[in-house]
C-alpha cells in the first residue's frame, strides 16, 4: 500500500515527464532560454481589452476544474504549438507533450482545479496567484490537498501561452504525503517551530 502510495505521488508530482531526469541547472537553463526565446513574441494586452479578457478567461476555464476529457479538449487553444510549462519539478516543451501532462495528471486524481485569485502584470508577463486543490482517494485518504502559489505566463498574440513557470511550495501540499518525505518535512517543520501559536 505504501508503495503505491509512493508511485502515486510520484506521478501527481512529475506527471509524464521525460524518462531523463533534468537536474536544477538543466531546468533553469530550460527557463533561462525560453525567457529569452519568446521575448520578442510575448505580447502584453491592453488592461481589459477584449484580448485579456479572452486570454485570462480561457486559461481560468482551462485550470477551474480539470479532467482528462477538458484537457484534452482546450490544450490546444490555450497553449501554442511549442509552449514550455516548467512546474518545479520538469520542464516540458511543446502543446502535446503538456497536453499529455495534464492529462495523466487530472485521470490520477478524483478533482483537480486552480482558482485564480489575483493577477499581476509586469514587461511581457503575466503573474498569476492561485489556490490548487487536489482531492484524491488515494492521497490522504480523500481529504482536499492544498497548495498556493503563482505562475508565471507569457502570452502570444493569439492568446495562447508561450511560457508557463510556476513557483510554489509542493510541500506544503504534496509533498507531505509521501510516506517518507511527509514524515521528514512534518518533523523538520516542528523542529524549526513551525507551529500554529495560540
Amino acid at each position: 500500500m505504501r508503495s503505491s502510495l509512493l508511485i502515486i505521488c510520484i506521478l501527481l508530482v512529475a506527471g509524464c515527464s521525460d524518462p531523463d531526469v533534468q537536474s536544477a541547472a538543466d531546468l533553469n537553463s530550460i527557463y533561462e532560454q525560453a525567457l529569452l526565446e519568446t521575448a520578442g513574441q510575448a505580447v502584453l494586452f491592453d488592461t481589459d481589452s477584449e484580448a485579456e479578457i479572452a486570454a485570462l478567461g480561457q486559461l481560468q476555464d482551462f485550470f477551474a476544474s480539470m479532467t482528462a476529457a477538458s484537457v484534452t479538449a482546450s490544450a490546444a487553444q490555450v497553449y501554442a504549438p511549442d509552449a514550455l510549462l516548467y512546474d518545479n519539478v520538469v520542464a516540458l516543451r511543446g502543446q502535446p507533450v503538456i497536453q499529455d501532462y495534464f492529462v495523466k495528471a487530472a485521470a490520477d486524481v478524483d478533482e483537480l482545479k486552480v482558482d485564480f485569485m489575483h493577477v499581476a502584470k509586469a514587461d511581457n508577463d503575466y503573474y498569476i496567484r492561485w489556490k490548487m486543490t487536489i482531492v484524491s482517494d488515494k492521497i490522504g485518504g480523500g481529504a482536499p490537498l492544498v497548495s498556493y502559489g503563482v505562475t508565471q505566463f507569457r502570452f502570444d498574440a493569439q492568446g495562447r501561452v508561450l511560457l508557463h513557470r510556476d513557483f510554489w511550495d509542493a510541500s506544503t501540499g504534496l509533498y507531505e504525503y509521501l510516506p517518507v518525505a511527509g514524515g521528514w518535512l512534518q518533523r523538520l517543520r516542528a523542529m524549526l517551530g513551525g507551529h500554529a501559536n495560540g
